[in-house]
């Protein structure tokens, strides 16, 4: 049981640390580009733009991916950090490249986004984060399933991990001044970071009773890291 309890408290605070430093890392990222260059002119500063705005997600990738790597090596001694940090990572990379594509390549004619008060800010982050949850869930699961039994429970946990985690960041983002500078920025993300980390933690660490582990319990006592 003592195994247990620290596989679970090791796994929220690695979510924690990884959400808190990659999120506030791929912000601060985000903001230094678009003050860099807030109106890319023409195409191939416009692709540039795209590539260096979806590097954040490398970086929120790799800092949350080899964090839950480390933590996920104790109930699963036989994962393979790297490939969970790459299936992190790519993921994480899609999603913010898409919304870098939004950013550079958004039409500027079309209807302007209606202004969200922070219920329906929350009630969209959900609905995206349940999205999120299920890609993230998906290709991690292919990870999982090579070291534990009933990995498609990771699927769902995420699901509901990250539709309960993502409205934290945003309604973090979507308070304080209108213009925030780099400071309100980080601090922003440092507390959406945490919060959302402790609750998809929470919830993701839940499913472990249902994914066994596939290495006899003997040899769980061997963890390298």
């Amino acid at each position: 049981m003592q195994e247990e309890d620290d596989s679970f408290t090791r796994w929220i605070e690695a979510c924690a640390a990884g959400e808190l430093l990659g999120i506030a890392s791929a912000a601060l990222w985000w903001v230094t580009c678009d003050r860099f260059d807030p109106a890319p002119v023409g195409l191939t500063a416009q692709i540039v733009m795209l590539v260096a705005k979806a590097g954040s997600g490398v970086l929120q990738g790799l800092i949350l991916g080899y964090l839950q790597g480390w933590a996920l090596r104790r109930p699963y001694p036989a994962l393979g950090v790297g490939h969970w940090a790459s299936a992190t990572t790519a993921i994480a990379t899609a999603g913010w490249g898409l919304a870098a594509w939004v950013s550079v390549f958004g039409l500027e004619s079309g209807p302007e986004a209606p202004v969200l008060d922070l219920l329906q800010t929350a009630l969209t982050a959900a609905l995206f984060g349940i999205v999120v949850g299920l890609l993230f869930g998906t290709v991690q699961a292919l990870v999982l399933r090579g070291v534990a039994y009933g990995a498609h429970w990771w699927i769902l946990a995420n699901m509901i991990g990250w539709g309960l985690a993502l409205p934290c960041i945003y309604v973090a983002s979507a308070v304080g001044s209108a213009d925030p500078g780099s400071l309100e920025i980080a601090f922003r993300g440092l507390i959406g970071g945490v919060v959302s980390g402790v609750v998809l933690g929470t919830v993701t660490g839940l499913s472990f009773n249902l994914m066994p582990s596939r290495r006899p319990s003997t040899e769980s006592l061997d963890v390298r890291f």
